[in-house]
């Protein structure tokens, strides 16, 4: 255990590189009016590159993870950078509306073939009773990025221009890169690879076991995926869409709740990123405690109620900001031990399992937009929060089942 406490600080590589990635793929938001200036173009058009770097993601992510298999984990991160680094060095130089929406689609390609690679690397680089923490480590990454990355937009926008933003991005992209190119050993590295099991020799003696390639390519488990993987994944496809039936249209939901706007408004959404991050700590650290079903169950529940309650005790900006971020905060706390299951179930198949976790995320992300989109259409758009509540009750219900799982017990 103390082997691979001592490489806890190759997470922060991975961690680097989430945040990067996660600030290009969001920042786009606050860049919207800079954008459509800059380009001529609406700003409903704008807002289609996110639709299309999402289904890019979604497509591209299984696949990547697919054909990538049997390249070090470590060269798949490297050139995933590299690409993501130049898509957005590409973007600040591109002058039309179609080569954007070319780049962003290669940013997503990039963006799939590194977080699920750095997701599995961290799980390996971790004890199992630290896996929880490594995962958030890492995905505090993307948690933090999501919090920053539209403010920053917004403000560097009108101040720079969307070029140079995007230039920025491309800055932290490198930076990424050369700290997964120093701090990350190479796969013939034994730092890189999970403790060598050693067996007992003659005369007691204790000889190594000699790692075969698939060790050197980095962590392996033997076996099929267990059946629970398509539980799993339903859950986390039907958790997203409850999320983001909210969360897209969270500033109007609040006004009318609680009547906030301008900094008020700016206010309670900084205190829900906040409370993410936070969020994202903890949930790695119940998971080591208590494992990732009985976290997954305790912050779904909570995240029901906080949604069910946020109408009835949100009048205020105090009660509205307390309940949006306990909501926030336990949200987040659910990526660890989601992922955590995900590889514990996954069998030799845990990169394309968390990539095929990857991609239904982004397909959740957009079917919540569409569904949130479709509530206000019809209706008041307070009744966002009791929707969520109820699909997110969906998921708190599949999540009992898993906690019944004697493998996830074990």
């Amino acid at each position: 255990m103390h082997y691979r406490h001592h490489r806890h600080h190759r997470l922060w590589p991975l961690a680097l590189g989430t945040f990067a990635i996660g600030f290009g793929s969001n920042v786009i938001t606050g860049l919207l009016p800079s954008m459509s200036a800059d380009l001529g173009v609406t700003l409903a058009d704008v807002g289609r590159l996110l639709s299309f770097y999402g289904i890019a993601y979604a497509v591209s992510t299984p696949l990547v993870a697919l054909f990538g298999e049997r390249l070090p984990r470590r060269a798949l991160m490297l050139t995933a950078l590299a690409l993501f680094a130049a898509a957005c060095v590409a973007t600040a130089l591109a002058s039309d509306y179609a080569t954007l929406s070319v780049l962003r689609a290669l940013s997503a390609i990039a963006a799939g073939g590194f977080t699920p690679t750095a997701t599995v690397l961290a799980a390996g680089l971790a004890a199992p009773e630290r896996r929880g923490r490594a995962l958030a480590t890492v995905f505090g990454g993307l948690t933090t990025a999501a919090v920053v990355a539209a403010p920053a937009g917004n403000i560097l926008g009108p101040a720079i221009g969307y070029r140079g933003v995007y230039l920025i991005t491309a800055g932290l992209a490198a930076v990424a890169f050369v700290a997964v190119l120093l701090l990350v050993a190479r796969p013939a590295d034994r730092a890189d690879i999970a403790p060598v099991p050693s067996t007992p020799g003659p005369h007691g003696r204790v000889d190594p076991v000699v790692p075969d390639r698939a060790s050197i390519v980095g962590p392996r488990r033997r076996g099929l995926p267990s059946p629970l993987v398509v539980l799993v994944l339903l859950v986390s496809t039907v958790e997203t869409v409850a999320a983001f039936t909210v969360q897209t249209y969270a500033s109007p939901l609040l006004t009318a709740i609680s009547s906030a706007d301008g900094l008020s408004l700016s206010g309670l959404l900084l205190g829900y990123g906040i409370a993410g991050v936070l969020g994202n700590v903890a949930g790695g650290r119940m998971a080591d405690r208590l494992g990732a079903a009985r976290t997954l169950w305790l912050c779904f529940a909570g995240c029901t109620a906080a949604l069910a309650l946020l109408p009835l005790v949100g009048s205020t900006l105090l009660g509205a900001g307390a309940v949006f971020a306990v909501w926030g905060f336990l949200a987040w706390a659910s990526n660890a031990p989601l992922q955590g299951m995900l590889i514990q179930l996954a069998g030799r198949f845990e990169q394309l399992i968390v990539a095929l976790n990857s991609s239904v995320i982004a397909l959740g992300t957009a079917g919540g937009a569409i569904i949130g989109g479709a509530i206000i259409a019809g209706g008041p758009v307070i009744g966002l929060a009791w929707w969520g509540a109820a699909i997110m009750g969906v998921a708190l219900v599949l999540v009992s089942v898993l906690v019944r799982s004697r493998r996830l017990a074990a």
